[in-house]
């Protein structure tokens, strides 16, 4: 499994703005959570549903739901790779660039 550059740095980013503006104990779990939940991927990559906003035929971008953000990830032939967090309050249409990062 790969985490990009980008996903890392989104989720420092949320880390920082927890820990400034609402609680320093929710931003330290933050990043243990968020392994958690990736590592869910591994058994079954194709358990979590296809991101609706990044459809494809073979159904390759998916999402996992963690509370107000998506995870967003790419399935490919030999890994897989986590791709964005994603605060859901923000606007849709920036879910599309997530296929241009790296």
């Amino acid at each position: 499994m790969v985490i990009t550059d980008k996903a890392l740095d989104e989720l420092h980013a949320e880390i920082v703005y927890h820990r400034l503006n609402t609680s320093e104990k929710f931003a330290s779990t933050m990043k243990t959570d968020f392994m958690q939940k990736v590592d869910s991927i591994l058994p079954n990559p194709y358990i979590y549903p296809e991101c609706r906003f990044l459809p494809t035929k073979t159904q390759i971008y998916r999402n996992i739901v963690w509370g107000n953000y998506l995870i967003i990830y790419k399935i490919k032939k030999n890994s897989i790779e986590v791709l964005s967090v994603f605060h859901t309050k923000q606007k849709p249409a920036k879910i599309k660039l997530v296929k241009k990062k790296k």
